[in-house]
């Protein structure tokens, strides 16, 4: 899925990097690389590092008919920034699946960044894109959904949900990565479907070791 590069070119994107990264609080120059931090899985319970932290993302695909943005959540600020975003609620129509999970697969109106679904956070046509966690701040991720026919709002959750998002994975194991799957109903309710294919991530994905930042 990935291929490994340098911690340098993670930190100055142009080619597909690495997808985790610690960096020095002194600054770019001159800092050391290490190992992702002890916190190696993403959770249901907030996301916090020791040290500052870039984390790289990738989209899976999306299900189901409404229109969503998953992103991160500054629990502190309440800043939340979009890591990616329906433009649309899928590429095309399609027959609807209750309950089922139909992640990687074409069923239950299926959304994708080449089908013309989805873009990421920057507004890019890519299925990337990373994240930098500050140091000893909490964080979650969010899903903001909205009924496409008439925009308007529909839920707003938390990761630290977990009738909302599901974890597997660590964030150092190898090209697997962290799946993180939501569900975008978000709350318990009689006859929820539980399918957590609604829109479908993956955080991290390699294990980096140290590397020295080389000076421009």
């Amino acid at each position: 899925m990935k291929q490994q590069t340098s911690w340098y070119q993670t930190v100055f994107p142009g080619s597909r990097g690495a997808a985790i990264a610690t960096l020095s609080a002194l600054g770019l120059v001159g800092a050391i690389a290490h190992s992702a931090p002890a916190q190696e899985s993403l959770s249901n319970s907030s996301i916090q590092f020791t040290e500052t932290t870039v984390v790289e993302f990738e989209i899976v695909d999306t299900h189901g008919y409404y229109q969503s943005t998953v992103g991160i959540v500054n629990l502190k600020t309440g800043q939340k920034t979009p890591l990616f975003v329906e433009k649309q609620g899928f590429d095309a129509p399609t027959s609807s699946v209750a309950g089922r999970d139909d992640t990687n697969t074409n069923a239950d109106f299926k959304g994708t960044v080449e089908g013309g679904t989805i873009v990421n956070g920057a507004g890019e046509a890519s299925n990337l894109i990373k994240y930098t966690f500050e140091a000893g701040t909490p964080y979650a991720l969010y899903l903001d959904s909205v009924d496409p026919r008439t925009k308007q709002a529909r839920v707003s959750v938390v990761s630290t949900n977990v009738n909302a998002a599901s974890f597997a994975g660590s964030l150092t194991a190898g090209e697997s990565g962290n799946l993180i799957k939501w569900d975008d109903a978000g709350l318990p309710r009689p006859g929820k479907d539980s399918d957590f294919d609604d829109f479908a991530i993956i955080a991290g994905g390699f294990t980096l070791e140290s590397c020295p930042i080389k000076p421009q």
